[in-house]
């Protein structure tokens, strides 16, 4: 009988459970954020032949986490509210706002709107059952998460089951062609929590197969969790 009722799921594709599942899910891996200071020594892998060295630089308070990513003379500022949607300041340029948003961080294949994840806080998602939950080994719960005026039209998550981390996500355009790919590869303890070591970004030309896809990956490799950065560093009006 098991057998059966999963081979019928099967057949009638993704099946949608309450949204208050989903919230829930996203709030439990938001939950994970650290309430400290922290710096990361990284290196951004533009392409295959072109690297640059980063500076990730975290302030985090009760009520929202700001990050600087300085690369060289290039410094960018993402205000991320607890509740509420991010912002993106970028230095002599001021806030980002409107088609700059999708414009490549460093020419890389992580825009300024993916560093901000700001589809974590759009309403309405979706827990499907139905669809592949596995990822790099990994049971996952998977998300379905739906916007209109946003650079995505849909977006889809995998967070594993046990842990509540994000371990991929797929976005695709308002057309509903695949246009991103997110992968965690690996995570790095720094004091008390765990973060992201190894973040990878593919661009998938729309209607194209996925050979043709354009990856880029940062890599974390050291950070101090015991740091205490002065607030004045994240003021906006800085940037």
């Amino acid at each position: 009988m098991l057998r059966r009722l999963i081979f019928l799921l099967l057949l009638s594709g993704p099946v949608v459970h309450a949204t208050e599942d989903a919230t829930n899910v996203i709030q439990r891996m938001l939950a994970h954020r650290a309430l400290q200071d922290f710096s990361l020594q990284a290196r951004l892998d533009i392409s295959r032949s072109q690297s640059t060295n980063l500076v990730m630089l975290v302030h985090n308070t009760t009520e929202e986490t700001r990050t600087i990513f300085r690369a060289g003379t290039t410094e960018l500022l993402i205000v991320q509210p607890v509740n509420g949607a991010p912002r993106w300041f970028l230095r002599g340029a001021g806030e980002l706002t409107g088609a700059r948003l999708m414009e490549k961080w460093l020419g890389s294949e992580f825009t300024f709107y993916d560093l901000g994840m700001p589809f974590l806080h759009w309403p309405g998602g979706k827990l499907l059952t139905g669809v592949e939950g596995r990822v790099r080994g990994q049971d996952c719960l998977v998300l379905e998460l739906t916007a209109t005026n946003q650079p995505y039209g849909r977006v889809r998550l995998w967070v594993d089951e046990k842990y509540f981390a994000l371990l991929r996500a797929e976005a695709f355009d308002p057309n509903e062609a695949l246009v991103r790919r997110l992968a965690i590869t690996s995570f790095k303890r720094l004091g008390e929590i765990w973060i992201p070591r190894g973040i990878e970004m593919s661009f998938i030309p729309p209607h194209q197969a996925l050979p043709a896809e354009e990856k880029s990956r940062l890599e974390i490799f050291t950070g101090d969790y015991s740091t205490k950065l002065p607030a004045e560093w994240f003021a906006e009006e800085k940037f």
